[in-house]
């Protein structure tokens, strides 16, 4: 008769729990030392400056030469408040904000993400890829959260095809009618606004910097094909790259959307039978 092994972290043999804890461990080492790197290099919130900054009356203005808001006219409404708070004060209290967004959607494998180099990009940075892994994450659940992704990063609203494929009818109302209901107030509101968004993208496009080189024209069809193959094989950590892919423009900080891979995948065990 055999016996049964021993099996921890997260059902898995004792030998897989060890290497996988070490692995964690070393890695979380790592990460800390990287962010405190990174955050030493001095003169952090880069992009986090374009929201704190937002004019709401003329939002796509570049600040000082640096510092521009690409987001569409509902996120101004978001952004705004930020000026309650001076600077750098409104800058930690959004790394702090970024830093919990990471521990939730990590949890204890939140500092062993810190090593993956474009995720202490993001906290130094301040940019929104995190808030977007965990909109993703949370879209599933619940699909108001899918209004985030639609209004921040647009073309990132691709995943709505998750729900078409999987034909979850009220869901997909649910998303893409609720961030259609936001965008028509906010043009009703502010109608000149959108045409503005638009031409600073088109012109901010083609001045961007650092970035990874492929056109969203190549990058999205792809991206939609992952999120049909997510839906239809119930491999909902697909949505990640899906989403990365799906970015307007490509940074190197936008592959932080890829935190989202440990929480989806938690999710897809779950759903596993025993």
């Amino acid at each position: 008769m055999s016996i049964p092994r021993p099996r921890l972290f997260g059902g898995r043999p004792l030998e897989t729990a060890t290497v996988l804890r070490a692995t964690r461990d070393a890695l979380s080492i790592a990460g800390v030392l990287l962010l405190v790197i990174t955050m030493r290099s001095g003169g952090p919130g880069f992009d986090f400056f374009a929201y704190w900054a937002v004019d709401p009356a003329d939002p796509y203005k570049v600040h000082e030469g640096f510092g521009a808001f690409h987001y569409t006219p509902p996120l101004v409404w978001f952004a705004a408040p930020l000026r309650l708070f001076s600077w750098p004060l409104a800058y930690w209290i959004y790394f702090g904000i970024l830093m919990l967004v990471l521990v939730w959607l990590a949890r204890d494998w939140a500092l062993a993400w810190l090593a993956f180099p474009p995720v202490a990009s993001e906290l130094y940075h301040g940019n929104i890829h995190l808030l977007i892994a965990a909109a993703l994450v949370l879209s599933l659940r619940y699909p108001v959260a899918y209004l985030f992704l639609a209004l921040s990063k647009v073309s990132s609203g691709v995943t709505a095809l998750w729900y078409l494929a999987r034909r979850e009818w009220r869901n997909f109302a649910i998303a893409v009618g609720g961030a259609a209901i936001v965008a028509a107030i906010a043009f009703v509101i502010a109608p000149d606004l959108w045409l503005e968004w638009l031409t600073h993208l088109s012109t901010y496009a083609t001045q961007a910097q650092n970035l990874i080189a492929i056109p969203l024209v190549v990058r999205l069809p792809i991206a939609a094909l992952l999120v049909i193959v997510a839906a239809r094989t119930d491999r909902p950590w697909i949505l990640a790259p899906a989403v990365v892919l799906a970015l307007p423009l490509l940074w190197v900080h936008g592959l932080a959307v890829l935190v989202a891979i440990t929480p989806l995948v938690r999710m897809s065990r779950r759903a596993e039978p025993a």
